[in-house]
């Protein structure tokens, strides 16, 4: 009777070992583990003019108490492209991409994307690991669209926004990463699934489809690059306040409930400012884009709290890859810090927690039970 019940104590410290380890699995370097994780980005403004005293976004300030806060968090570099395409696969800047690819066309900017590792990126990560993800893109026409990327078109790259001209208008293929990794952009099926106009995400929050993976990019009239608009809107930090007054909270709500979180931030800093930090820079070294700020609100974050620690875009795409339960890391990305301090810590778990407890007490009613059922068989 005493070996039955050893095996009973040993199968149940099992199973309650086995539960434990699958918590455990649902963290990774203090970053938990979400449902759905966003990024949505704001252009070339500084840490002060966001979120400084008098700032004109008075909307996206009003939040800050609601999240956690990044006050020391850098852009990579100084143009839009390097910065995006480090957000989604912790690239450092090339030739090409740190000036926004100006004197070369669409396919010859993705061709060097291309160049280290395949143009390997989130969302690589997301299909191999079997989950969906999508970039949402203000002013975007259709899903997937982007300039001329045969080998003989003339540039410049006539879609970047500061038009009313159709027919992309405000969209700007240089605030788009996912157009510029070869293996989405040649892929037409894949990349129509993947990179899609903004006015989809209304749809999947109705339908209950928001992926686990999305980035957002507003429109150049509404992220803060244009001011005034091509169409006539005041542009800068008061059209990007406004745009995210009547587009955030149904978003935010849905997060709330169904285990989300974004961050939000912007690509780079002031012109003036190059200072920078940590490994998203070139080589993986610092960066120089400039503080930003970073905003994180949803679920699970360290609400009200700011943290002063050093951040950078590799730092972002760690902490995405880790909330989405990557535990292999991109690119510069490999040598970033995760923003566990964005996110509320665990509770501390007890010397004998509720998932052991349980199983044991179970146990030991079992063992009682068969030791009565023994002694009553063997009563002459």
């Amino acid at each position: 009777m005493k070996g039955m019940l050893a095996v009973v104590i040993a199968l149940t410290l099992g199973t309650a070992a086995g539960m434990t380890a699958h918590a455990a699995a649902l963290s990774l370097e203090g970053v938990p583990h979400y449902q759905h994780v966003g990024i949505l980005v704001l252009e070339n403004e500084s840490f002060t003019s966001t979120w400084g005293a008098g700032s004109p976004a008075t909307y996206l300030n009003s939040l800050v108490p609601q999240g956690a806060f990044a006050d020391q968090y850098f852009a990579d570099g100084h143009v839009s492209l390097d910065n995006y395409v480090s957000m989604t696969s912790a690239q450092s800047e090339n030739a090409l991409t740190n000036t926004d690819c100006a004197a070369v066309n669409f396919f010859q900017c993705s061709q060097s994307v291309g160049v280290i590792g395949g143009g390997a990126n989130i969302g690589d990560q997301l299909d191999t690991a079997g989950l969906s993800w999508k970039g949402y893109m203000d002013s975007m026409p259709s899903a997937c669209f982007h300039a001329d990327d045969s080998p003989t078109a003339i540039p410049p790259d006539p879609y970047q926004g500061d038009s009313t001209t159709p027919p992309a208008g405000n969209y700007a293929d240089r605030h788009n990463p996912f157009i510029y990794y070869p293996d989405i952009e040649t892929n037409n099926t894949r990349c129509q699934a993947h990179d899609v106009p903004y006015t989809d995400l209304a749809t999947n929050l109705a339908a209950n489809t928001l992926p686990a993976y999305f980035f957002i990019t507003p429109d150049t009239c509404h992220d803060g690059h244009d001011a005034p608009c091509a169409g006539g809107e005041p542009g800068g930090l008061v059209s990007f306040d406004a745009w995210l007054q009547a587009n955030l909270p149904a978003l935010l709500s849905y997060l709330s409930s169904n285990d989300g979180v974004v961050f939000i931030t912007a690509d780079e800093g002031s012109s003036t400012d190059s200072a920078g930090c940590c490994t998203g820079g070139p080589g993986g070294g610092p960066g120089f884009g400039g503080r930003v700020g970073l905003l994180a609100l949803g679920a699970g974050v360290a609400v009200g709290t700011t943290t002063h620690t050093s951040y950078d875009h590799a730092s972002l795409l760690r902490t995405t890859e880790d909330a989405t339960g990557i535990s292999t890391y991109l690119n510069n990305a490999g040598t970033a810090t995760a923003m566990s301090d964005l996110f509320a810590p665990a509770a501390d778990t007890p010397e004998t927690p509720l998932t052991l407890a349980l199983p044991l007490a179970g146990a030991a009613a079992l063992a009682v039970a068969l030791v009565r059922r023994r002694r009553r068989a063997q009563t002459p």
